[in-house]
């Protein structure tokens, strides 16, 4: 069951904090998801015509190989808080299904709990690479090679960090919904 609530009814519902929270960030992932969702299509062009270049002129296109490898590190990140947002990570859940109907306290806390491993694990992940990525930017580290081709190394891992705050803070969203707004059913959306 999906529970809808107007703009207007927000503040008067218990849990509209939440539901405006949910609302400000779903955007945001949204729009990072559609970004990923074109380097997905650019990264496929590339490599098409990578191999055209190869095989048709003999002429293969420079620093394709470090280009994919950067985008598609950075395509996941890209599109992680969204598949977060929309309930879509992969997890063995038949014992939560059936919790859900016979015990459903324990599996709101069993959600709960997952969701804030999650939010450590990508606090944890933020914490490394968003460091490593101003560093990366104030030192001018590049990935390929000097006179073929080269690509800095920051932007990445400044995706990298992006996409694992932003997640974090989808599953931050999905504990408090575990907690305030026990009956939606997709976490992150379905209070909106």
């Amino acid at each position: 069951m999906k529970v809808s609530i107007p703009p207007a009814a927000a503040d008067a519902h218990p849990a509209g904090w939440l539901a405006g929270c949910v609302g400000a960030v779903s955007p945001v992932t949204r729009l990072l998801n559609a970004a990923g969702s074109v380097g997905t299509f650019a990264m496929m062009c590339l490599i098409c015509a990578d191999v055209v270049g190869r095989y048709a002129f003999n002429s293969p296109i420079a620093g394709v190989t470090e280009i994919i490898q950067m985008s598609i590190v950075a395509i996941v990140f890209l599109q992680l808080p969204d598949t977060s947002r929309t309930g879509r990570i992969t997890r063995a859940d038949s014992l939560l299904n059936s919790l859900r109907i016979s015990r459903p306290s324990v599996a709101r806390a069993i959600d709960c709990v997952a969701a804030i491993c999650g939010v450590i694990l990508m606090g944890i992940l933020a914490y490394g690479v968003i460091p490593s990525a101003i560093d990366d930017y104030r030192h001018a580290r590049y990935i390929g090679t000097v006179g073929i081709f080269t690509f800095p190394d920051w932007p990445t891992k400044a995706i990298v960090g992006l996409g694992s705050v932003l997640a974090g803070l989808q599953m931050l969203l999905q504990a408090a919904q575990a907690v305030f707004a026990p009956g939606s059913e997709l976490p992150g959306e379905a209070i909106l």
